[in-house]
């Protein structure tokens, strides 16, 4: 099932030479697979010299499953996803940053969702969250932003809505997105990066999450960065206090001396303003240098860029790609990381938490 979904479709004798499993063997798995209406027969593939092979794919109707972002300041965003992680349907709800309050109204975005498809068919709901998640517990550890910590959030959403709750950190769950069905599906190890409320990232090696020893892996938004010739605790800033949109939209406001808001200052920078240009070239390389930091040490395929970057467009890519090259190291082998956007842009995060269920649903 993951050879098929990684390779979209695969034929009986192409999963016998992936597997090193038997062609009778494979058939007979494949025929209960059918049967349970997991993959199907979605026509032939080129032939090599006898009959043109059947083509078996996922059943994208198989199960749905909901995804959830929840690390916005005002909005929780939420996407019903099918068995192959397209976006079905999406909603967003705003809300007040109480536990109370998550829970109404992520019950409703749930329900919501839950409308739009055949209850039977949903398999559970997947919770991208600002925060630390202990896995074994499926409990948030550590939060800064949010009203949820050591609250037991998932085994009560789990009682209101009647539907299995998983809990994932948010750029951890958004890099798995990219690695199935986005910017890096063609990768095995990447990094996604994420910048708005805060800084974060996923790290993705060789197709699973990778979570560290104390589950923090890929927490950079406090990465010390030198702001003088002298590198101690008296001249560096975290890198979230320069990076993140409010920040942007600080410094921008600063200069122009006017009340801004986040669009405003996306507008200006691709009319060319050159107030708004420094500010925002600055910060691609502030994000440069921390994501050459990470990609130095796991010497990824690919770092994305996710969160509100994407707004900024193919300049500000360039700038990036242009500030992260310097001092990047280069495999023996000639090959270097690559940066991208994220495929789903500012959904690549309730995507990530659908993705979480999936990758449940298909290790069991």
């Amino acid at each position: 099932m993951n050879l098929i979904r990684d390779r979209q479709s695969l034929s009986r004798s192409e999963l016998s030479q992936l597997t090193g499993l038997t062609r009778p063997t494979v058939s007979a798995i494949v025929n209960d697979l059918t049967t349970e209406k997991i993959i199907i027969e979605t026509g032939k593939g080129e032939s090599s010299g006898g009959k043109r092979p059947i083509l078996l794919e996922l059943n994208s109707e198989y199960r749905y499953v909901i995804g959830i972002d929840l690390g916005d300041d005002y909005v929780i965003n939420g996407v019903l996803c099918d068995f192959c992680g397209k976006i079905v349907a999406q909603k967003k709800l705003h809300y007040e940053n109480s536990l109370d309050d998550i829970l109404k109204i992520l019950k409703e975005l749930i329900l919501n969702l839950v409308a739009k498809t055949t209850s039977n068919r949903l398999y559970g709901v997947g919770i991208a969250v600002s925060g630390i998640v202990n896995q074994q517990t499926n409990e948030i550890i550590g939060s800064t932003t949010l009203d949820i910590k050591n609250c037991g959030l998932a085994a009560k959403l789990e009682k209101l809505c009647g539907l299995p709750v998983l809990l994932e950190n948010r750029p951890n769950a958004a890099a798995l997105a990219e690695t199935r069905f986005g910017a890096g599906r063609e990768h095995r190890s990447l990094v996604y990066i994420t910048s708005g409320r805060g800084v974060g990232a996923g790290i993705v090696i060789d197709g699973k999450i990778f979570r560290g020893s104390f589950g923090a892996a890929g927490e950079i938004g406090e990465m010390l960065l030198p702001q003088s010739t002298a590198f101690d605790g008296n001249t560096c800033r975290q890198l979230e206090e320069f990076t993140r949109a409010s920040s942007i939209t600080a410094q921008v406001e600063n200069i122009k001396n006017t009340k801004l808001s986040f669009g405003d200052i996306v507008a200006a920078y691709h009319a060319d303003d050159p107030e708004v240009n420094s500010v925002i070239q600055e910060n691609a390389k502030y994000m440069a240098y921390a994501a050459q930091i990470v990609a130095n040490l796991l010497n990824p395929e690919m770092v994305v860029l996710g969160g509100r970057a994407a707004e900024l467009g193919d300049k500000y890519l360039n700038h990036f790609r242009n500030c992260f090259k310097q001092g990047l190291i280069q495999g023996p082998l000639n090959g270097q990381t690559i940066a991208e956007y994220s495929h789903f842009g500012r959904l690549g995060v309730a995507v990530g938490g659908a993705a979480i269920v999936l990758e449940k649903i298909l290790g069991e």
